[in-house]
């Protein structure tokens, strides 16, 4: 699988009650204890830490006409630095891997600059290889885990094979971790670095395994969690379907876990 698809990080809240009573006798006591609550409340937002890490956002740019390709973009602030980043990744949903020449990606090592510009940049760098493929918005988005999202499975989505309604025949994908050394990471944090398998169940089949880690490529960084985050599905005129599935990657990052954004291609027999 390229290597780029919960965990969150500490966050510091005051919060205050305020009683306001029904007599209208005390003037002065209610403005000192204003005063006390406020002096309170911002003390205890210096004192306790606060940590935040960078949740990258994604966005599809679709397939080629064959289904051979696929191409996103993930994108956001960086944590610590506030500087803007834009990453463009075109897949090989045949081999499995990035096109030669991609992914390509923008820093913008200024904080004012605004982050449409590093999008705008990494599109524009992207630009010929994804005219030269053909990439499209074409496909279906299936299922959607967004980091916000608290009650779906990140680890386990089925769908639906087919637009009917009742639906018919399902896949299951199955996201399962397991510790695996990541580089120097120790050196980092105490956390243990995880590795991932991705395996599929079509209704009525056996479990397939679609991807195993053996290692941890050092563009992965130091992952600590994984969560599926989308599932698409594109119909070429000719062959069977290409599924693509998207996944969170949540690694040691500068202020708190960072989420970043892996993704595969595979192909399903059609129903």
């Amino acid at each position: 699988m390229p290597a780029i698809r919960p965990a969150t990080g500490d966050s510091a809240r005051a919060r205050v009650f305020i009683s306001m009573g029904e007599s209208a006798h005390a003037t002065v006591r209610p403005i000192v204890g204003w005063f006390l609550i406020l002096v309170l409340a911002v003390e205890a937002l210096w004192a306790a830490p606060a940590r935040a890490g960078d949740m990258a956002e994604r966005q599809i740019l679709g397939f080629s006409r064959d289904g051979d390709y696929f191409a996103f973009e993930e994108y956001g602030i960086e944590d610590g630095s506030g500087f803007p980043y834009a990453n463009i990744y075109v897949i090989d949903t045949v081999r499995n891997r990035w096109v030669r020449g991609s992914p390509f990606r923008v820093r913008i090592t200024d904080e004012s600059i605004p982050l449409r510009r590093a999008r705008r940049r990494a599109k524009a760098r992207a630009a010929a290889m994804l005219r030269r493929l053909g990439i499209a918005p074409r496909g279906r988005l299936l299922a959607s885990n967004p980091v916000s999202e608290l009650s779906a499975d990140p680890h386990t989505v089925t769908v639906a094979l087919n637009e009917r309604y009742p639906p018919g025949p399902g896949a299951t994908f199955r996201l399962s971790e397991y510790p695996l050394r990541a580089g120097d990471c120790a050196r980092y944090t105490d956390l243990p670095t995880q590795g991932f398998r991705l395996s599929v169940r079509l209704s009525g089949g056996r479990r397939q395994l679609l991807h195993e880690d053996g290692r941890i490529p050092k563009s992965r960084g130091c992952p600590l969690n994984y969560a599926i985050s989308d599932i698409l599905r594109y119909r070429p005129p000719d062959g069977d379907d290409v599924y693509v599935v998207i996944i969170s990657v949540f690694r040691h990052g500068f202020e708190g876990p960072d989420r970043r954004f892996i993704a595969g291609g595979y192909r399903l027999r059609r129903y």
